[in-house]
This record gives C-alpha cells, structure tokens and sequence, in this order.
C-alpha cells in the first residue's frame, strides 16, 4: 500500500512578534531542532489520525486539531472526494503551543504530503495559500509570518501584505532557546493585544498604539545592527532587551516566562525576550560565544525554569539550506 509523506520544521521569532500583526516588520528563522513529519496512506471507510495529542477518527480529533482538519477536508474538496479516507500519522518533537510554530509547521507538512500523494508539483504561493487557511483557524488573525518561514526554509524579513524578503547575516553569537513547559495561547494574546489596541479607553489605546510602534522600530534597528560586518553584541543585546520590556508592557509575558528570562540573564546571557505568542512557551536568550550557551544550556538543566533547551548560532548562514 502505497505510503507518502511531507516534512517540516519549527521557526523562532527574533523580533516583532505581535506588531507584525499591525503591518510593523518581524525577523524569524527557521529552527531545524525541531521537527514533523506527516504519512497518509490510503484508507477504507473513515480517516483515522495517529499522533501524540490524539489517535482516533479525524472527524472525532480534538479542538485543538480543528485547523488540521478543517485543511484536511478543504483539501479532499479541492482535489478529492468526501469519500476518500486516510490513515494520517504525524511524528513530531516540535512541543506544541509554545510559540515555535508547531500549527504552522502541521500544516505545511501536511500540505505536502497531500500533493506528494497526487503527485502534483506544489508551488510556494499554493502551499501559503492553504497554509494561511489552517493558521486563521488556529489564530484567528495570524500575520502569516509563521508559514512563510516554514515553507521558504529560510531566515526572514517580514511585512504584512508585501513580499517576504530572505535575510542574510553574520554573528559570531549564540542563542539558547528553552522552553517553559507550559503552553502559550497565541489566539488569545493576539486577541488580548486587539481588544487593548482598538480599546473605548484613550490612554490603553495610546499606549498600546505607541507600544506597537516601538517594537516595530526595534525590530528596524535590529534588522540594520545585523547587516553591519561585525554587529555590536552590546547593540544587540540592549534591542533584544528592549522588545521583552514592550512585550511585558504588552502583558503577553507570563510569570514563568519572567523568571526564565532573568535567570538567563543571571547565568551568562547578555539579553533574552519571549519568541512567540507569549502567555507560557518559550524564550530564547543572547550568549557571546557557544562556550557560554553551553553553560547556560547546563545552568537550565539543573533549574526548574525550562523543561528542555536548544543551542544554536545566531547566523543566518546556520539556517539555510534547501527545501524540505
């Protein structure tokens, strides 16, 4: 029996988070730690869903997979019949709600599986166009920005409504990412910072306008520091830093996320934000050199302030490669 599948992987938000959603740019980079693979295989009567959130018949799955199967049944439409069933296995180790574009990943990986079973070629704008689909479903008002970093594979520079742009530079810097344990709610902080934005009181409305508009500043100091020949680490730092604090302003940090944060801080980084939606999830933080992100990789493990972390360089160079 024949049995196709497609893969993806995480991304990180660098910078924008939010703001982008009010056409202010965002920097994101693929994060290839973590990854998901999608199987279909041809089926009898009923499409049956293995995973580890779930495993039973797709039309029973939980709320939480409503845009897997909402694209799911979009895509038997447009191609297929209602009366065509799949065994749909997903293999992932992206941990779920926490801001690493796991609902976005799903999708592009699914998307693919799909057309590799049709055997038809997937072009990038037919394969946003579904995945936007899925990520309105999971976020209500998503910027888009999470799939277009999953399906170009590639480090971005993003605005709403114009072309994403690939983004090149060079550190000599690492990043340590680390995850809460506890899930985020990326629907919910975006609908929070709408509800705060549009707010009947002036002085939330204006601040939460101006608060917006800082951070997409920041993110355009950000992107300018990092395309000098040999980006100032205390630049960086003071930027990163700054996004956390509008973020916090924001009110979509949490406790745990606070905590994390400081405690890297404490232990060897020189600047640390949340990446994501925020409410729970995860962070990342700004080392110097790989010496130090492996002793900050250490320090977490023996703390109760992340459940796992990653280490990576903080190069686009390091985050490249082809099409999955």
């Amino acid at each position: 029996m024949r049995e196709i599948c497609g893969k993806s992987h995480g991304k990180l938000i660098l910078m924008g988070e939010h703001s982008v959603v009010y056409g202010q740019p965002s920097i994101a980079l693929p994060f290839r730690a973590v990854t998901i693979q999608v199987t279909l295989e041809p089926a009898g009567n009923y499409s049956y869903l293995f995973s580890d959130i779930y495993e039973g018949p797709v039309e029973e799955a939980p709320k939480k997979l409503d845009a897997l199967v909402g694209l799911f049944n979009r895509l038997r439409h447009d191609f297929l019949s209602s009366h065509d069933h799949f065994l749909i296995k997903v293999n992932s180790n992206i941990p779920v709600e926490r801001g690493l574009g796991s609902s976005a990943a799903l999708s592009v990986a699914f998307i693919r599986a799909f057309f590799n079973y049709l055997g038809k070629d997937l072009s990038n704008e037919v394969l946003l166009d579904y995945a936007d689909f899925a990520e309105t479903i999971s976020h209500g008002t998503p910027s888009g920005l999470d799939a277009r970093v999953t399906a170009y594979n590639q480090p971005l520079y993003f605005k709403k409504e114009e072309a994403a742009q690939p983004f090149h530079f060079h550190t000599p810097y690492w990043l340590v990412i680390a995850d809460t344990g506890i899930s985020g709610n990326t629907k919910q902080t975006v609908r929070n910072v709408r509800d705060a934005y549009e707010s009947p009181f002036a002085s939330r409305q204006i601040a939460t306008q101006k608060t917006i508009k800082n951070l997409g500043l920041l993110t355009t100091d950000l992107t300018q520091a990092l395309k000098t020949p040999q980006p100032s680490l205390e630049k960086l730092a003071k930027l990163i830093n700054a996004a956390q604090h509008d973020l916090t302003a924001l009110q979509v940090s949490s406790p745990e996320l606070s905590w994390g944060i400081d405690y890297m801080r404490q232990h060897g980084a020189v600047a640390a934000k949340l990446t994501g939606g925020g409410g729970g999830g995860c962070y990342y933080a700004l080392v110097p050199d790989r010496q130090t992100g492996e002793k900050l990789i250490q320090a977490l493990a023996d703390s109760p302030s992340a459940c796992q972390s990653w280490l990576m360089p903080f190069s686009s160079e390091s985050n490249t490669s082809e099409k999955e």
